[in-house]
């Protein structure tokens, strides 16, 4: 920087000049006589923003310089230490800086000048700013090389200055040119829809340079602004909406850096040796351009003729076709069902109805008519193809607007799967539909019932079952199995609600192809409560019901005896007793108790009686599991021999093996058997009158059977004929031997395996069974006797099992 030296500053220099190598200091100017310095300041008023200080190497501007060149009213810096302060009368001229060598003769690289470039050009209202402008002093200096050591370091005069300096130097390093612009915009535009592009002037670095006004001139690009300014970011963003089809042209200018600063040389008199060059902002215009194909993208709205019609009209599709900004297109219309509901539109099969249409503007179009006749579900869709000016678009499948049903009239013909059947069955019903197309529909079914007769049938209350049958279309189709609950008559009834897709409809109640009857066949098993009681003991039967599913039913019981025999049973006369029992279905029931007061065999006879609904059913007359014995006393005392009726020739042991003779040869015991029945008269066992013969119950068991008891009963004694053929028998002892021989010849051997005497009214009534473990059991009387009575009280029983 140029100053006015004193005499005596000058003599210093020279003494330092001595001291120093010859490099020490840098070139000065050919005459020392600065014209615009006094007292080392600026006396010819170019000085701008900037300050003065006073440092090692003396007093010295910081800062830019103003007015120094005519027509040029830019901050303007020094590139030459020492030399003279710059005046308008110097004739400064602008030069290139290409090539720019300090006045040491160094040349300054071209990446420096770059910086200093865009150091000099940075944003006017940081010119204004003191600090900044003494900072941007040394950063020029520094590139020029020209400074003796620390006399443009960046702290030279403080560490505010040093600060702005690195910024400085931070942002010209990174942002330096050359310049390119970027400009981007979508790859693809359509008319109308808003878009943004981006813009970016990139340095050197590839750095984007920030707070640079960028010029946007378009073309087809609408509402596009003027200029954008790239911001700290480096990046600017500008919204525009293409206007026409075609292509979106943008054109981006901005005004940057030269790669070179301006540089203004002084060219009169001394000033053009010893005069400082100076060095300004330059600006370089840097361009781009983008270009996207834009589209249009028209909108197709439509509406269907109606939404409801009835099978063999004809509707058509209203179709408002919008932003087609000029172009012309073919529009495709396709018209695709039936279909069962509107859930179930698919518009990728093929339609029933195709055609286009040409929509040369803006405008509502209508389609050519479609008669249907099918009912179902129909929907439109319109389409345009995509193309290089025109964005493809197509309305969506099964909108409601684009929606009409054919309604159905559906018919509902059915056949039930049986038209007789019984209670537990299942039954279907066949339903035949027609008049849906290709509607979809829920049939409700009710099944009502039972009716005690045809005519009984209302179909009114609540049904018996009630269930859905989904209809997918005209078909034939079945509903659930049904269980019928009990007897009587039952009938379909099909409905369909009335719905917005078809009308309501129902068959008649009562018809005869949807009419069944469930005629009950009862089965009635029984079983007496007790095979075997006392006299006096009361008797029940257990009735289990079959076949009525839960019909009501009364059963009607009667218990006919006593009979002597089993083979007496004829269940005819009056009963011993007869009464109901009144059922509620299927089950198990007991009949109410009655006492037998007598000896003898009691059977049972259960009967239903029969209806329009119900078969007759009753139990057969002698059934065993029917058949209860009032058991018989066994008298064989002195007092006990009597006549008793012969056994009949019906007798029920007719077709038995029949034992002939008993022996036990211990005791003696060897007699003859004869068969012995029931002797109503006095409820005792009609043993033989003759006491030498042995009694065998024909009802119990019989030799060679395989369960069972073979009852023998003979006498111990009579008053008149003294001992009987029993007498022995209080005498068995555990283990004898007791040998029976039947009429087939065989000779069967048992062992004792009891011998017990108890009160005759204590006599176990299993020794009357024909069930149970298979053994022989022989009984006549003991113990003490009572004259009174006439009777022994006890009986003497001896059991046996086969040897």
């Amino acid at each position: 920087m140029p100053h006015r030296r004193s005499r005596l500053v000058a003599s210093l220099a020279v003494l330092l000049g001595l001291l120093l190598t010859s490099t020490a200091f840098a070139a000065e100017p050919p005459n020392q006589h600065d014209p615009c310095a006094k007292a080392g300041r600026d006396s010819c008023a170019t000085t701008g923003t900037g300050q003065y200080r006073t440092y090692r190497y003396g007093v010295r501007w910081f800062g830019d310089y103003r007015k120094a060149v005519d027509g040029v009213d830019d901050p303007l810096f020094c590139v030459d230490l020492r030399f003279w302060y710059p005046s308008k009368a110097f004739g400064y001229e602008r030069r290139s800086a290409a090539g720019l060598h300090n006045r040491d003769g160094d040349a300054v690289s071209t990446t420096d000048l770059r910086r200093m470039a865009y150091a000099l050009w940075l944003d006017d209202t940081s010119k204004q700013d003191v600090t900044q402008q003494s900072a941007t002093m040394l950063y020029v200096h520094g590139l020029m090389g020209d400074a003796a050591p620390g006399e443009v370091a960046s702290n030279a005069i403080g560490a505010a200055v040093q600060s702005r300096y690195a910024t400085i130097a931070r942002s010209a390093a990174k942002y330096a040119g050359p310049y390119t612009v970027e400009v981007k915009a979508p790859a693809a535009l359509t008319v109308g829809t808003p878009a943004t592009l981006t813009a970016r002037v990139l340095a050197a670095s590839g750095a984007a340079v920030p707070n640079v006004t960028v010029a946007l001139d378009g073309t087809g690009t609408g509402t596009l602004p003027q200029s954008v300014r790239t911001g700290a970011t480096g990046t600017a963003q500008a919204a525009f909406t293409p206007t026409s089809a075609g292509a979106a042209k943008v054109v981006a200018t901005a005004q940057v850096a030269a790669s070179l600063p301006a540089l203004y040389v002084p060219t009169k008199g001394a000033a053009a040796r010893s005069g400082q060059r100076l060095a300004g902002p330059a600006t370089a215009t840097v361009a781009a351009t983008a270009q996207a194909p834009v589209k249009a993208a028209p909108q197709v709205h439509t509406q269907i003729s109606q939404q409801a019609v009835a099978p063999g009209a004809a509707i058509t599709d209203s179709v408002a076709v919008s932003g087609l900004a000029g172009e012309s297109v073919t529009v495709d219309a396709a018209l695709y069902g039936p279909f069962p509901a509107p859930d179930k539109t698919a518009c990728d099969g093929a339609p029933v109805w195709q055609g286009t249409f040409t929509a040369a503007a803006d405008g509502t179009y209508v389609t050519d008519p479609v008669t249907l006749a099918t009912p179902g579900y129909y929907t439109y869709v319109e389409s345009i193809a995509d193309s290089d000016r025109v964005a493809g678009t197509h309305t969506t499948c099964g909108d409601a607007a684009e929606t009409t049903v054919v309604r159905g009239a559906p018919v509902v013909a059915t056949q039930v799967s049986a038209q007789a059947s019984a209670p537990g069955a299942q039954i279907t019903d066949s339903l035949v539909v027609t008049g849906l197309g290709a509607l979809s529909a829920t049939v409700n079914v009710e099944l009502w019932g039972p009716y005690a007769s045809k005519d009984a049938i209302t179909c009114q209350g609540t049904p018996v079952w009630t269930g859905t049958v989904a209809a997918a279309g005209d078909g034939t189709y079945q509903s659930a199995p049904v269980t019928l609950p009990a007897a009587g008559y039952y009938t379909y009834r099909e409905t369909l609600a009335e719905t917005p897709a078809y009308a309501a409809t129902a068959t008649a109640c009562g018809d005869v192809a949807e009419t069944v009857l469930a005629k009950a066949a009862p089965v009635v098993t029984t079983a007496v409560a007790d095979q075997v009681v006392r006299p006096g003991s009361a008797l029940a039967d257990h009735v289990k019901v079959a076949g009525l599913g839960t019909t009501p039913a009364t059963v009607d019981v009667r218990l006919y005896g006593p009979y002597a025999t089993r083979a007496a049973m004829d269940c005819q006369g009056t009963p011993y007793w007869k009464g109901t029992v009144p059922v509620t279905g299927d089950g198990d029931f007991t009949s109410p108790k009655t006492v037998v007061k007598r000896a003898g065999f009691y059977v049972y006879v259960e009967s239903i009686a029969g209806s329009d609904t119900v078969t007759a059913a009753a139990t057969a007359c002698g059934d065993e599991a029917e058949t209860s014995l009032s058991a018989p006393q066994i008298l064989t005392g002195r007092g006990d021999v009597r006549a008793h009726p012969a056994p009949s020739a019906s007798a029920s042991a007719a077709d038995a093996v029949k034992p002939t003779r008993v022996a036990i040869p211990r005791l003696g015991v060897d007699a003859a058997i004869v068969g012995a029945d029931i002797d109503l008269s006095d409820g005792t066992l009609g043993i033989p009158q003759n006491i030498d013969r042995v009694g065998w119950w024909r009802d119990g068991a019989a030799p060679g059977d395989s369960t069972g008891t073979i009852l023998l009963a003979g006498h111990v004694d009579s008053a008149k004929r003294g001992a009987g053929a029993f007498y022995p028998l209080k005498s068995a002892r555990t283990g004898d031997t007791i040998t029976v021989t039947s009429d087939d010849g065989k000779a069967r051997r048992y062992r004792v395996t009891s011998v017990r005497r108890m009160p005759k009214a204590q006599l176990p009534t299993s020794v009357f069974t024909r069930t149970g473990e298979k053994r022989l059991v022989l009984v006549t009387c003991g113990g003490t006797f009572d004259a009174r009575a006439g009777h022994y009280r006890d009986n003497i029983v001896v059991t046996a099992k086969a040897a």
